[in-house]
């Protein structure tokens, strides 16, 4: 099976930095964005993961919260259990139910581990989950809405998907990394807001820090490479990654074959 894929070529984003005092407003190229759909080519069954993993450096996995089904709770271990039970609305709880199980039926034929309930999955301080004993593999996740876009890397990579939708853009639009050639019109000028915000809340998990100061800064303060997809014409998804050179896939979780 082959999925539609993207390699990213020593594509720097970064943006030169002004005298703070001047009020323009800084130009930040945006990484042109790879039209993708949801096919039976990208679909990826959890059998197949191995191979993806042994060919690219990033994988995107794709999923929604139509695949919740209750039993996914028990894949989780007493502390993601706890977890769960103090989130206030079913939305978070099932949210943190898929990602995490979905995550441990992912990884459990790349480890060879006996079920995905043996697959242990830690959570550092800034909020990245990790993988215990396995600093190699490098893990992202992120959601909007139902939609939910989990990665994993042999690099360290940040990960972020948004809906296309209209939002109170101020806050965004009025920092100094937005350009004034965003207002073309209102149909482009939200899709390049939410793509711009993509680039920057991926460049702040690859490098695990607060997105809104950057908002505020003059430019990207250290290097970054990235790649974006539009996601069947309503979502966005931007991969940050300190490397120049990478190869990537995304796909759609095939979990048919499972419960």
């Amino acid at each position: 099976m082959i999925p539609l894929i993207s390699t990213n070529k020593d594509y720097f984003k970064g943006a030169k930095r002004l005298d703070p005092r001047k009020k323009t407003a800084i130009t930040t190229l945006l990484p042109p964005l790879r039209s993708w759909s949801e096919n039976p080519k990208n679909r990826c069954s959890y059998e197949e993961v191995p191979g993806y993993w042994e060919a690219y450096d990033v994988i995107t996995f794709l999923a929604d919260l139509g695949m919740y089904r209750p039993s996914l709770f028990e894949l989780l271990d007493s502390n993601e259990k706890d977890r769960v039970l103090k989130f206030k609305t079913e939305y978070f709880k099932k949210r943190f139910t898929l990602s995490r199980s979905l995550l441990k039926h992912i990884l459990q034929p790349v480890l060879k581990a006996g079920k995905p309930s043996d697959i242990l999955l830690g959570k550092e301080k800034k909020g990245r989950v990790t993988l215990q004993g396995r600093p190699d593999i490098c893990i992202s996740l992120s959601y909007s809405g139902p939609c939910i876009a989990i990665t994993l890397g042999k690099q360290k990579i940040g990960c972020d998907i948004e809906v296309v939708r209209p939002l109170k853009a101020d806050k965004i639009a009025s920092c100094r990394l937005f350009s004034d050639s965003l207002h073309a019109n209102d149909r482009e000028y939200l899709r390049k807001i939410i793509h711009m915000w993509t680039l920057v809340e991926s460049y702040a998990k690859l490098y695990d820090e607060n997105p809104y100061p950057i908002l505020n800064s003059c430019s990207l303060a250290r290097e970054a490479n990235f790649v974006s997809y539009c996601i069947n014409n309503h979502l966005i998804l931007t991969l940050a990654s300190a490397k120049k050179q990478f190869t990537d896939a995304l796909v759609w979780l095939d979990v048919n074959d499972r419960g």
